[in-house]
């Protein structure tokens, strides 16, 4: 005969546990003083014992019952019952698990069958051997729903997960399992019966399966609103059906676990600064009758107190909220039409831009734009031809001067670094790597740094020989002025900076002060970005840190989409007396250039 459902407001868990749990009156006594709980009696009931008790008020009060019976299993193991009354149907949302309430969680609850803990999760993952698991889930095999879902070793369970297995603690097993061991599992099982991929499954107990099918939620879809929900409540039905696994109870028999009085003892609450009693029962007479009717009609009206408090607050609750939604109604009156006077704002706005749009021609703006940009190109050009012509026009002078220096002009170049080259034009090179090597060999007063090797990127271009023509009247000019400076020479202007120097000696090799910039500008000096590209290695001797900020450099050509620079750093009134040159090669980053 199939037993009949408990009420939806009715718990029910069973199943075996540890024999400690026969010595668990202790715990109930300490979460009695603590307020936890409040026991109202307790006994023995053969070679078992069984405690009743209660928690909460109002519509939230729940009454409880826990029994521990000696079980004949070889392990020595104990079976247990919890039922549990509450006022309204049971639910995981806002009621509390009784097995964890009555602090049962230590003493290894197990399904009826043994097959799965109803505490804790169970992984199997890596397994070999899993011919074991086809007979847990065929039939016979399982009193109490398991849940299978994916797990990998490591991983957390998800916080709905988590707040599931704290639900149903006491009435289900969880068995996550990896890819492995399912593929392994299913090999064994029939295709109805298999472990899904990437989803979870509720195995019901074979007993229910006439009631419900297995339940399969796919991981995409646990994230729904009431995809556990529907879970859990399957395993709450499953609960107050329980008399049709192995621990075998009809609703009558679970209600008398719950209501019929203890034969035994009673329990005398603790007062102030005492602890529990535990005293002999006292005879059933009409006495103890009535006292139970008038503890009864007690609790009753306790329990109307607490609802009429609970409704107070309710109430009080509710007149609050009101209180604060009318407020954020006139806030939001408030908040449109402040909207709407932005609206009609923005609106003139759109309206005035698309005239403004409408007068004008961005293609023209554009055009012109580019027009420009073309012709400072060619400005540019014509330029670096005039300062061809003007080094050439210089080299036929020095001949017809005789060596000497005619009236008004330039003075001579001082010797040293590049004075030997002075008197012929400068040599031609085939690439910037032959141009650096001459340069160290031969230019006094300079030192390289590694990032000058960069410069080969500038071979291959239409204006390669014009640079590199430059470059070395650059390096010539750097060298004599680093030399000058050595030497201490006194008394002229250029000695504040190799751009006085340069408008002193620059026009005999065409390098206009124009030219040369004895810093950058603020925004590239204070942005990370702009100055860690111009930050170079240096001599520990110039500074500690083994880097140091090259801001002064040459411009190589002034437009063209390479724009070459030479960075360097003036040394020659510190410890190395040197020019110190950190870069040569294409435009480094810069807002223009970004």
């Amino acid at each position: 005969m199939t037993p009949e459902p408990l009420p939806p407001t009715s718990f029910c868990a069973a199943g075996h546990a540890s024999p400690s749990l026969l010595e668990h009156e202790r715990t109930l006594v300490a979460l009695h003083e603590s307020g936890a709980l409040r026991l109202i009696d307790g006994g023995r009931e053969g070679s078992g014992r069984r405690w009743r008790m209660s928690w909460g008020h109002g519509s939230s009060a729940v009454r409880a019952m826990l029994g521990v019976r000696e079980s004949a299993t070889d392990d020595g193991e104990v079976t247990f019952w919890v039922h549990a009354e509450a006022r309204r149907p049971w639910s995981i949302r806002d009621q509390r698990n009784p097995v964890e309430r009555m602090g049962l969680l230590d003493h290894g609850l197990k399904d009826p069958s043994s097959a799965y803990s109803l505490t804790e999760q169970n992984p199997l993952f890596g397994l070999r051997e899993v011919g074991f698991l086809e007979h847990t889930f065929s039939r016979d095999m399982r009193d109490s729903p398991v849940l299978v879902y994916h797990g990998e070793p490591g991983t957390r369970p998800s916080q709905e997960m988590r707040r599931f297995r704290n639900a149903t603690k006491g009435m289900c097993g969880l068995l996550p399992v990896d890819d492995a061991v399912r593929e392994r599992v299913n090999d064994l099982l029939p295709a109805d019966r298999r472990i899904p991929h990437r989803a979870v499954r509720l195995y019901v107990p074979p007993w229910w399966v006439g009631h419900e099918e297995d339940i399969t939620v796919e991981v995409s879809r646990l994230d729904r609103p009431g995809a556990w929900r529907r879970i859990a409540d399957t395993v709450i039905r499953v609960s107050s059906w329980r008399g049709g696994g192995k621990i075998r109870a009809t609703a009558r028999e679970w209600s008398a676990l719950l209501d019929d009085p203890m034969n035994d003892v009673r329990i005398v609450p603790a007062t102030r600064g005492g602890s529990v009693r535990w005293l002999p029962a006292p005879d059933d007479s009409g006495k103890r009758v009535l006292r139970r009717r008038l503890d009864a009609v007690t609790e009753e009206a306790r329990a109307a107190r607490d609802e009429a408090d609970s409704a107070a607050e309710s109430v009080a609750h509710r007149r609050g909220t009101l209180d604060a939604l009318t407020a954020q109604a006139a806030l939001a009156r408030r908040s449109r039409r402040r909207l709407a006077e932005l609206a009609l704002r923005l609106r003139q706005e759109r309206d005035s831009a698309e005239a403004a749009l409408r007068a004008g021609s961005v293609a023209a703006g554009w055009r012109e734009a580019r027009e420009a940009e073309l012709e400072a190109e060619l400005y540019a050009e014509e330029l670096d031809r005039v300062d061809d012509e003007v080094v050439a026009q210089r080299s036929r002078a020095r001949p017809a001067a005789g060596g000497g220096a005619a009236r008004g002009a330039e003075p001579a170049e001082p010797a040293g670094g590049g004075g030997a080259q002075a008197a012929r034009s400068a040599p031609s090179f085939t690439g910037f790597g032959e141009l650096l090597a001459a340069a160290e060999r031969e230019l006094a007063g300079l030192r390289f740094g590694p990032q000058t090797a960069v410069a080969v990127e500038l071979d291959g271009h239409l204006r390669s020989a014009l640079w590199r023509r430059r470059t070395w009247d650059v390096l010539e000019l750097l060298s004599a002025y680093a030399l000058r400076r050595r030497a201490g020479d006194g008394g002229e202007a250029w000695l504040r900076g190799f751009s006085y120097y340069v408008r002193e000696f620059g026009g005999s090799r065409g390098i206009s002060p124009s030219l040369v910039a004895s810093g950058e500008s603020e925004m590239v000096a204070n942005t990370p970005r702009f100055r860690n590209a111009r930050t170079f290695a240096v001599p520990p001797e110039v500074h500690r840190s083994g880097w140091e900020f090259f801001g002064a450099h040459v411009k190589i050509d002034r437009g063209g989409g390479v724009a070459p620079r030479l960075h360097y750093f003036d040394d020659t009134r510190g410890p190395t007396g040197d020019i110190h040159i950190g870069y040569l090669g294409p435009h480094l980053p810069s807002p223009e250039s970004n």
